[in-house]
């Protein structure tokens, strides 16, 4: 345990450790310079370490002194860029490694004020991201070996009563005088700033709690000059889910309207042979597709012995249409005027198309000529 060595043979093994490994710091011979303070390693184990006062050259010196940041009367401080300097005590000793390394001051609070409390005290800032120590002083429990519980609640701030609890810590020993907790944001339940109050519930051998020691009130809060970042970054996991399903949302829209278009022009096979049996004359006869019916059988040979005479070179004889007679439909009264016929014959003997005359349109126009 931390106290269980005598002062005597504690101030002889730091001075055996101070003839081997010289820790000498000219400081002034005060009585903070002198109290004891705790050491805490990189496990989590404390050690408590007690200065000696000792005179090297004439001069007298701390031997094993604790660091200046629990010492120091003046302090500077640089807060989001501001530069700030303060005199007084020492502020809450905070962790500066992994699983609460660092160093504090021992505490000595066994009947004073708000005991077995030292630290932090009433009203005092704590700030988000930071590991404080909560302190007290382990002579204040009597019984050996008694394990407590360090806990902070939230209280109504009209009435004075625990609403909630915000945070608790594991089953911890009496005797180690100290617990590390790491301030978190969410205590203070998105506002400005937030009142707990800390106690040690001590436990009784079924683990229940058998005493609450009340613990000062402390402030949750951002350091001075905070600003919120408004510049929203985009959460990670929030991302992770919503850009797939997006993406996928797009990629169903994008199918779903490809298998849409798909369907609407998609032409049955049933329907082609059905257009080209009703529309499109396939699967006809050659006959029903010339409009050849059974009605104009006699038609249909007419114009095969036409073709096949033209196919030879032959001529086919056409009936002509009834046309009017130029003397007396046309002329009227001048029907019978004597007129002298002069006409050129384009069809003698001697014209170009002699050759392709056709006796039988010659024949046709002669009787007409006889009709005048």
């Amino acid at each position: 345990m931390m106290y269980s060595s005598t002062p005597a043979i504690g101030a002889a093994l730091l001075f055996s450790l101070a003839s081997a490994v010289p820790n000498v710091r000219p400081r002034d011979t005060t009585d903070a310079a002198l109290q004891p303070w705790v050491t805490v390693n990189d496990d989590g184990k404390p050690s408590t370490v007690t200065p000696v006062l000792s005179t090297v050259s004439g001069t007298p010196t701390v031997i094993s002194g604790a660091p200046h940041d629990l010492t120091a009367t003046v302090f500077t401080e640089t807060s989001y860029g501001k530069v700030s300097t303060s005199t007084g005590t020492a502020p809450m000793a905070t962790a500066t490694g992994g699983e609460g390394a660092g160093s504090f001051q021992a505490c000595h609070n066994k009947d004073g004020d708000g005991a077995p409390w030292c630290q932090p005290t009433a009203g005092s800032p704590l700030y988000p991201g930071v590991t404080y120590y909560f302190t007290w002083d382990p002579s204040y429990f009597t019984v050996p070996n008694t394990t407590i519980l360090v806990q902070g609640n939230y209280v109504n701030e009209t009435t004075g009563e625990v609403t909630d609890q915000a945070f608790e810590s594991p089953k911890w020993s009496a005797s180690w005088g100290f617990w590390s907790y790491k301030i978190e944001e969410s205590l203070m339940k998105y506002q400005s700033a937030k009142n707990i109050t800390l106690q040690l519930a001590t436990l009784a051998t079924g683990g229940n709690a058998s005493q609450i020691i009340s613990g000062p009130t402390v402030l949750i809060t951002h350091y001075p000059g905070y600003q919120p970042d408004t510049g929203k970054t985009p959460d990670k996991t929030a991302l992770a889910i919503a850009l797939p399903t997006v993406l996928g949302f797009v990629a169903l829209c994008l199918v779903g309207t490809c298998l849409w278009n798909r369907r609407a022009r998609k032409i049955g096979l049933g329907n082609i042979m059905s257009r080209g049996r009703h529309g499109y004359g396939v699967g006809k006869s050659a006959r029903s597709r010339m409009g050849l019916g059974k009605r104009n059988k006699a038609n249909e040979r007419i114009q095969l012995m036409e073709r096949e005479l033209e196919a030879d070179g032959g001529d086919v004889y056409r009936d002509m249409p009834d046309r009017p007679r130029r003397d007396s439909d046309a002329l009227g009264s001048l029907a019978g005027t004597p007129t002298e016929e002069r006409r050129m014959d384009f069809h003698g003997p001697g014209s170009r198309d002699q050759r392709d005359r056709n006796l039988f349109r010659d024949e046709l126009r002669r009787q007409d000529n006889e009709r005048l």
